[in-house]
């Protein structure tokens, strides 16, 4: 609150504010908020549509979306149900593609004259389809922009649209009723090999029967020597993605004298140079292609700068940049490796020390831009020797004289894996080269730091030796072999190679089975730290192993496997000068650990292998050792009153591990007495979660497995008996057999069952049956101790009563209600099947019941004569039953005085219309400010479905058309309906419906119940606007905008002529009170309630008592205007005539003002009864 100029202090104030959740739709009776005004009208065509892809949506000024709803998909009628005056947009919105006229209509709803109000129709006119095409590249998925595309229905030359084609080759055309039409397409440059296709247009849009074809794009260049343009040069052009066939206006000769240099570009055609040096490729489809140019005189060919040029042809013409310039001429060589020798390859060949090129793979070279004169070249190649040479170049010389190779490298490395002991570091030897020709030269060189060496050789027959120090000699450091002898031809030899000695130790693993992975080790015994590891891996019973790069010295070899017995686990090994391989280790056996939790006998016996070794052992708690001697799988099987994780266990003697036996369950044992044989089922939950419900049966009594084990003996003796009988045959011998009996079922029957339970497991068991019922019905029993529990459950069943009947005629969904007699509720409730019939049962046969039927839009009447039976007699007509959908969990919001986030735009109190929206309000109104923001819901509580009154309900069919609100029961009929189809549609800002829209097919005399839920979505803010002096304000524009991230969401409303609004449509919120009295001049607090929403209505009373502050005083000094009050007393004394009566003529005006009061609000009840009295207002047409 803000204080006025001229007033004083305010006295208390009370600040109400109401929070209504209007869960069932039904708020505060006012007659301005409750006038709903239809605005409807058809989306019209004069071709067949499909309505129901077609969204109305209503907007307000502002963009926020008040409404939206679609068409009935019989005859495009649409109903749009509004709560609020103001401007609004009506907008269509139809599938992608589809036109109408007009897309949207403006509306001012005054509630007096506008066409909503006067029931007017809103129509939107189909004006036609689009249809969808492609230009494409030819052989791409995407095409040009650019190209002219025609539409003109078939047979005629009219055009009807032209269009031209986007990036990536899409068209477009709108407006396009249905009907058969032709698609052309022109460009003024590109050759099209498709440029025309059709499409037929039905009720929806439509696509290009086929796609149309660009065949190609011009590609142009030229090409200038010194500046001027040449004529007569040729351009080759390659692809390797490309056909020749796809290519137009090139000539595809091949070209005399020209040699590709590149094997994998495929030659196409060639176009030759013009006057002015232009050349172009008519007609190349999108591609990568390469040009090459080419040209030649009479003796020599010139060269043309590129020398090749890459280009993409895409969507588009395209012009090859740089020019191309004609250049020098071209001589070619050979670089050999001997005369008549093979061409060398990568050999770098240098002019002059500063043009260096490669040879290609057969030794041959080319120099590019060459002039006349003499030139130094130079070879250079790795591991080969060429002289230099000088030679005289002109245009007669195009080819030159071979570069032969002179000289080879031999090339070598010494190989020291391991340095004696005394040897610290590897040292650098000599290596000498023999010639064992007649010339007998040697040559000497010293190894690098890594052991390698190089001479360089003329071809002929050598010997390379290295010279080992004699003191590395005597420390046992030999290389082998001490000569190695080679041949130099045409090409390097670089393969020799000394290397050092070292001995290899070797043996083998002998396992009684599959050996698996085993783990060997050598370790020295005259060198500390000095260990090696192998790992021996295979799926046989015999393994070798291999240490190499051995010293000579003494060692302890190893094999490692805990689980297994060795007949020697470790061996002493000594190498000296030859190498070691008769070590073996042999396996003897394995070891079986098993581990358990309880004292049990275990059946242990090897699988596959016969009876014979099957042991049954009582075993200990813990851990026992078994001594295996055979490899293999072997089983053992528990047997006890215990269950354990699982029904037997497996030993892989190639898998060793501790076997570890561990009790999880227990047995429990259970009896069912009946006094007939019947189908028993038993159900056992746990109550354990993870345990799932385990159902038992139909289950077989005791007495049933007792025949069948009988007449089982019986065939048994009877096959046993014919067999002996025709031995005796043969001897002469028969005897007449004697006849067997079984004993015959009586009851009582006696059904077992058992379950495995956990320890201090809870288990329920529900037996069940088709005629019994059990007593008790279910029975607990509890699993505890370390011992089997036996028998724990013990139930009787005993035969129920049924209750069948029939509806006459047959009518499904008959709600049949079955109660015992005199009892205030039901005890069964259950529905006719689509035969009319129905069964209940079993029930306790010692009770009395009563059955009745009900269905909605029928009548039933006992049959005469039965128990159970029913006539059915049929309705007409039309029901609908709106619900409130239950909602889980409850509300809980907070009210504090706080933040301002929904502000009350306010006009003069003399305006009542929203079109004066934004004015500011005189200073002598004050308003509150209310806040509306998100708010989480923590926790929501459920409700029981409710009847739900004054949802607008469309029903249209036909001609037919009926927009009326459902009563407080919720129920809605329509009466006196023609044959047909009709559509309806429930309607009711804040409630989304289930189902939203339904086709219904209304027959003769049919009487059709349809059930529809509503669930609320959003929820209605309710306040009064009102000036200092308590009058109420009309007119009042009041907006609420939500927050943060909530901003895109919006609502807005006028205040009535008692000064009240109503806010709809907004999602959960909060409702904040704050006050601006400045508190340098005011004091006061701001209160907060905190409440939980339980209803439909919750009243919040916030006291609000602010004070004005006084001057400050201090009253230890006395008043400051003790005197000045003295002066005041004295002054009325002296002039008491004239001050008298004004005191009594100011009293006797504020009487008159409170009993004026007084009578404005006795005077408000009648009034307010006349607005609680007012019904909803409807709209049918």
């Amino acid at each position: 609150m803000r204080a006025c100029r001229g007033l004083g202090p305010p006295g208390p104030v009370v600040v109400a504010a109401a929070v209504v959740l209007l869960l069932s739709g039904v708020g505060p009776a006012r007659a301005s908020e409750d006038i709903v005004v239809g605005c409807g009208g058809f989306v019209k065509s004069d071709v067949e549509i499909n309505y129901s892809l077609i969204e109305i949506k209503l907007y307000t000024k502002h963009g926020t979306l008040k409404y939206q709803t679609d068409c009935a998909p019989n005859n495009g009628y649409f109903m749009i149900p509004l709560y609020d005056k103001g401007d609004f947009i009506l907008k269509i919105e139809p599938p992608l593609g589809w036109s109408f006229e007009p897309t949207n209509v403006e509306l001012y709803v005054d509630g007096v004259s506008d066409i909503c109000t006067k029931g007017g129709d809103i129509n939107f006119v189909f004006t036609g389809f689009s249809v969808n095409g492609k230009v494409l590249s030819k052989g791409q998925p995407l095409g040009p922009a650019g190209v002219q595309v025609s539409l003109r229905n078939t047979g005629t030359e009219a055009k009807i649209q032209s269009t031209v084609t986007q990036p990536g080759g899409k068209f477009a055309f709108f407006k396009v009723l249905p009907g058969d039409y032709e698609i052309l397409a022109t460009h003024p440059t590109w050759a099209l090999k498709e440029a025309s296709t059709t499409v037929r247009v039905t009720n929806s849009n439509a696509h290009a029967a086929s796609p149309l074809i660009v065949a190609g794009y011009n590609v142009s260049g030229s090409v200038r020597s010194d500046g001027e343009p040449m004529k007569g040069v040729k351009f080759l052009l390659f692809s390797s993605v490309v056909s020749k066939e796809d290519v137009l206006g090139c000539n595809i000769s091949p070209v005399p004298g020209f040699q590709p240099q590149d094997e994998s570009l495929v030659y196409l055609c060639f176009v030759v140079s013009k006057e002015d040096g232009s050349f172009s490729f008519y007609s190349l489809p999108s591609g990568d292609y390469t040009v090459i140019p080419f040209y030649r005189g009479e003796r020599i060919t010139f060269d043309v700068a590129p020398s090749r040029r890459d280009f993409t042809v895409e969507h588009d013409s395209l012009k090859i940049e740089p020019v191309f310039h004609v250049m020098g001429f071209s001589v070619t060589g050979r670089v050999l490796n001997g005369p008549e020798g093979e061409g060398v390859p990568e050999a770098v060949v240098t002019l002059n020390n500063q043009i260096k090129v490669k040879t290609k793979a057969d030794g041959s070279f080319r120099l590019e831009n060459i002039t006349t004169g003499t030139y130094t070249i130079h070879a250079q190649k790795e591991h080969l020797y060429f002289e230099t040479v000088t030679i005289k170049i002109a245009p007669n010389t195009p080819q030159l004289a071979d570069i032969i190779a002179t000289g080879f490298s031999v090339c070598g490395q010494i190989s020291i894996t391991r340095l004696p002991d005394t040897v610290k570091q590897m040292s650098k030897y000599k290596a000498v080269l023999s010639s064992q020709d007649k010339d007998k030269s040697l040559v000497t060189v010293e190894t690098d730091a890594r052991g390698s060496f190089c001479f360089k050789a003329k071809p002929g027959t050598y010997k390379v030796q290295v010279m080992v120090p004699e003191v590395e000699t005597r420390a046992g450091l030999t290389l082998k072999p001490q000569t190695f002898p080679l041949t130099v031809t045409n090409r390097p030899v670089m393969d020799v190679a000394f290397v050092q000695f070292l001995a290899s130790v070797s043996g083998k693993v002998s396992c009684l089975d599959t050996c698996g992975d085993l783990l060997v080790t050598l370790q020295s015994l005259s060198r500390q730290g000095e260990k090696r590891s192998l790992q021996l891996s295979g799926k046989v019973n015999s393994m070798t192993f291999t240490f190499d790069n051995v010293l000579p010295g003494k060692y302890k070899m190893s094999i490692m496997h805990e689980d297994w017995c060795w007949k020697n686990k470790s061996l002493e090994v000594e190498v000296l000068e030859d190498d070691v391989s008769t070590i073996e280790f042999r396996q003897t056996g394995y070891m079986l650990r098993c581990s358990l939790s309880h004292a049990i006998t275990l059946e242990f016996y090897q699988d596959g292998n016969g009876p014979e070794n099957v042991g049954i052992y009582n075993l200990s708690k813990g851990v026992n050792r078994f001594c295996l001697s055979k490899p293999g799988v072997y089983k053992v099987t528990p047997r006890s009153c215990h269950r354990f994780e699982q029904a037997f266990y497996t030993y892989d003697t190639s898998s060793p591990s501790i076997l570890t036996l561990t009790a999880i369950r227990h047995h429990v044992l259970g009896t069912i007495t009946t006094d007939k044989m019947m189908d028993v089922t038993v159900t056992i939950k746990s109550s354990i979660d993870s345990e799932p419900a385990l159902v038992l049966g139909p289950l077989k009594s005791v007495q049933e497995l007792r025949r069948e084990q009988q007449l089982a003996e019986i065939e048994s003796r009877r096959q046993e008996r014919e067999k002996n009988g025709k031995d005796d045959a043969g001897e002469g011998r028969t005897k007449p057999p004697a006849q067997e009996m079984v004993d015959e079922l009586q009851g009582p029957f006696s059904y077992d069952f058992s379950y495995w339970a956990r320890s201090g497991e809870k288990i329920t068991v529900t037996p069940s049956s088709k005629e019994l019922l059990f007593y008790p019905p279910s029975m607990e029993a509890t699993v505890s101790g370390e011992s089997c529990p036996g028998k724990l459950i013990e139930i009787h069943g005993k035969a129920g009563l049924f209750l069948e009947g029939q509806i006459h005629p047959e009518l499904e969904g008959v709600e049949i209600v079955i109660s015992e007699k005199g009892a205030s509720s039901p005890l069964i409730t259950v529905f006719t099947d689509d035969k009319g019939a129905y069964s209940v049962g079993p029930l306790h046969s010692d009770l009395e019941y009563t059955v009745s039927s009900q269905k909605e839009g029928y009548v039933l009447t006992a049959v005469e004569g039965t128990i159970g039976d029913f006539k059915a007699y049929a309705l007409a007509g039309v029901s609908f039953e709106i619900i409130h959908g239950t909602v889980t969990g409850y509300g809980r919001f907070g009210v504090q005085c706080g933040g301002v986030f929904l502000n009350s735009k306010c006009t003069t109190s003399n305006s009542s219309t929203p079109r004066n929206r934004g004015k500011q309000v005189h200073k002598e109104h004050m308003f509150q400010e209310v806040s509306i923001v998100s708010f989480p819901i923590t926790e929501i509580k459920a409700e029981d479905d409710q009847p739900l009154p004054g949802v607008l309900l469309s029903l249209s069919g036909g001609v037919f058309r009926s927009n009326l609100l459902t009563q407080d029961n919720g129920i809605l009929t329509f009466s006196n309906l023609s044959p047909g189809q009709y559509y309806f549609k429930p309607m009711m800002k804040e409630f989304r419906f289930e189902p939203s829209s339904q086709m219904i097919e209304v027959q003769e005399g049919q009487n059709l119940k349809i059930s529809v839920t509503g669930y609320r979505t959003a929820y209605s803010c309710y306040g009064t606007v009102s000036s200092l002096n308590g009058e109420p304000e009309q007119g009042v524009a009041v907006e609420a905008v939500g927050q943060n991230d909530c901003s895109i969401y919006g609502e807005d409303t006028v205040t009535d002529e008692e000064g009240k609004f109503r806010l709809r449509g907004l999602l959960n919120y909060v409702v904040l009170l704050d006050s601006t009295l400045p508190r340098s001049q005011y004091d006061y607090v701001l209160p907060q309630v905190s409440f939980t929403a339980v209803g439909y209505h919750k009243h919040i009373t916030l006291v609000f008592n602010p004070t004005r502050k006084l001057p400050e005083q201090d009253i230890a000094q006395g008043s400051y205007i003790a005197l000045p009050l003295t002066l005041l007393v004295l002054l009325a004394g002296y002039n008491h005539d004239k001050l008298i009566p004004l005191l009594l003529q100011l009293t006797s005006r504020l009487q008159g003002v409170r009993a004026l009061g007084q009578t404005a609000s006795d005077n408000s009840g009648p009034e307010d009864a006349k607005r609680q009295a007012k019904k909803q207002k409807t709209r049918r047409t």
